[in-house]
């Protein structure tokens, strides 16, 4: 299995995108169902609507056209390495439906904080050091949330692997969570090869009727 530098792996999706044209393989998605089944997993963060959202690795805007077709419309920026996608995404939308950035996330400085911030296939393709970057890049979207962040990650779980992606132990990504918050959902439910991690800021239970009690009280 090869690894990608960072900036080969800009390369290999603007060949995608030249390959496929604007669509979900030319994000690396086999299909549009699974990449709308990610997305409804990210739903699940919290309440969308009227929120600043980051989505990390943004592609063609895919997120954004998937909110506003289901009535949730976001103070929304979205962030990709790969420029011509961030190109295509201010064709795609009208000025004012969002702010477009090139940029890596692990350079990114953004000048404004945001409520949730996302991120939908970004760890998939196996580029140079990008295990090492999944810690860092979590730890900057949890930094960066007011609320909560949320990933999505291919699974050890499933059997059938496909060369030059990333598959990520659902355990060990839990542990790297927990190290951020005690308040973490872990979803392997919606599709066989995947799996979302949750993150909030504010745990439920802080709050509720109850909630000051002790473990096991």
């Amino acid at each position: 299995m090869s690894a990608l530098p960072p900036e080969a792996t800009a390369r290999w999706y603007e060949d995608k995108v030249r390959r496929y044209g604007y669509d979900h393989r030319g994000l690396g998605f086999r299909n549009r169902s699974s990449q709308e089944k990610r997305f409804d997993a990210l739903l699940a963060l919290g309440d969308f609507d009227g929120r600043r959202i980051l989505d990390v690795g943004c592609g063609f805007g895919d997120f954004l056209a998937f909110l506003v077709e289901r009535g949730i419309h976001p103070l929304y920026t979205g962030l990709d390495i790969c420029e011509p996608m961030i190109e295509r995404c201010v064709e795609r939308f009208p000025a004012g439906a969002g702010h477009f950035d090139v940029g890596d996330a692990l350079d990114y400085e953004p000048d404004e904080s945001f409520d949730y911030v996302v991120a939908s296939g970004l760890f998939g393709l196996d580029s140079d050091g990008a295990r090492e970057r999944i810690r860092p890049t979590l730890e900057r979207m949890f930094a960066w949330c007011r609320l909560g962040a949320a990933a999505n990650f291919l699974s050890t779980r499933y059997d059938t692997q496909v060369d030059n992606r990333i598959y990520v132990d659902p355990c060990k990504a839990l542990e790297v969570a927990l190290a951020l918050t005690p308040a973490v959902r872990l979803d392997h439910n919606y599709l066989p090869n995947d799996f979302t991690l949750h993150l909030h800021k504010t745990p439920a239970w802080r709050g509720s009727p109850g909630g000051d009690h002790e473990a096991g009280e």
